[in-house]
């Protein structure tokens, strides 16, 4: 062996040393279902292969069947990521911004067909036909960003005049391309019918009667700071996005943060229809449009099975993603923190599409409520 090859070799030998340093699995609830097993197996594989680091969760009704943590959520202070992990969610932080809209609806505050004329009267002609429920369904035709980058310093004002500004991509309901810019907007106009300032109405009307107190937004001083998972895999490695703070570049379309648990949490409220009173029919799963549920849940299909679905991923290593499975009555959680070049930010929707989903939903396929 000469020189250059041994060089070579210890180099090799060092760099899968450091990556298997950062490897680690904590198994926190497991079925011995044999479905479930193999999941597990696929899960451990991926994470050793330095695909995702974060945690999963897997629930059939009211069971969970599965539930693993993977990795660290600060690799410098040798913190594994655990249940009591705080991420980013993403664009998860939308389902927040479309429930407030559609309680407001529900109280008879305003009404989906509303248009952005009734809140801007001197918002440009061809802006104010909008309707509510057309933001809601990413059919408005708004352009899909209002800002340079998540967080670009911007009050409200700025935002709104940007966004009411934008040329239209397309015209109101002719076409559905997704809109971050809709979502600030949705925000903007649950601060006009409400009165109050929009993280305080999602903090007093849906985090606090769940009891989520591990779901805030971006520096938010009731989150406890030593349990954010810092990002890996995407810009400002080991950084958090939850320091940086948030503008209105961001608010009502992400800038959120909690954890697994809260996540499941908030995903049954959804499903189940609870952040409207008993007796109320629930909103969150009805179609705004053959793409997307006025609850800003987008329908697809994989594998011939229909999938309810929100996905959001950042530019620092997260990726986050809720998934129903209607007529299994399985709900799919992943919130992650770090990934490598292999799906990079898509791959929550990778890992679910190409790992999880194939072995939950497979031919033969049993799990422990069938």
């Amino acid at each position: 062996m000469n020189r250059l090859t041994i060089i070579l070799f210890v180099l090799a030998i060092s760099g899968c040393s450091a990556a298997s340093d950062y490897r680690n699995v904590s198994v926190i609830t497991q079925s011995d279902n044999g479905v479930i097993m193999s999941l597990a197996d696929e899960l451990q594989r991926e994470h050793m292969a330095s695909t995702f680091d974060g945690l999963v969760l897997v629930t059939e009704g009211d069971a969970v069947l599965f539930k693993s943590a993977y990795g660290y959520a600060d690799r410098e202070g040798s913190v594994k990521n655990s249940a009591v992990t705080i991420f980013d969610m993403g664009s998860i932080a939308k389902t927040f911004t479309a429930a407030s809209v559609l309680q407001l609806a529900q109280d008879e505050r305003l009404e989906l067909s509303d248009t952005i004329g009734d809140f801007y009267p001197t918002a440009p002609d061809d802006v104010k036909p909008i309707t509510i429920m057309q933001l809601l369904g990413h059919s408005s035709g708004l352009d899909n960003f209002h800002n340079d980058s998540d967080f670009e310093l911007m009050d409200k004002v700025e935002a709104e005049s940007r966004i009411l500004s934008m040329p239209l991509i397309a015209k109101p309901g002719e076409k559905i391309a997704y809109s971050n810019a809709g979502y600030t907007l949705l925000a903007a106009i649950v601060e006009k019918v409400s009165g109050q300032p929009f993280q305080d109405y999602v903090h007093d009307k849906l985090l606090t009667p769940l009891n989520m107190s591990n779901t805030g937004f971006y520096q938010d001083q009731r989150i406890t700071v030593n349990n954010m998972a810092r990002g890996y895999g995407g810009d400002d490695q080991g950084s958090t996005t939850f320091e940086k703070g948030l503008t209105w570049a961001l608010v009502g379309a992400g800038g959120m943060v909690m954890s697994i648990d809260d996540l499941a949490t908030w995903s049954v409220a959804l499903k189940n229809g609870t952040i409207f009173p008993a007796g109320v029919p629930n909103s969150v799963f009805i179609e705004a449009n053959e793409r997307w549920l006025l609850g800003s849940l987008a329908q697809v299909e994989i594998s011939g099975e229909p999938i309810v679905q929100m996905g959001g991923s950042t530019d620092y290593g997260y990726t986050a993603l809720i998934q129903f499975v209607p007529n299994r009555d399985l709900l799919i959680i992943l919130l992650l923190n770090a990934h490598d070049s292999k799906y990079k930010n898509a791959t929550h929707h990778r890992l679910s599409r190409n790992h999880i989903l194939p072995i939950l939903l497979g031919e033969g396929a049993e799990l422990p409520n069938k």
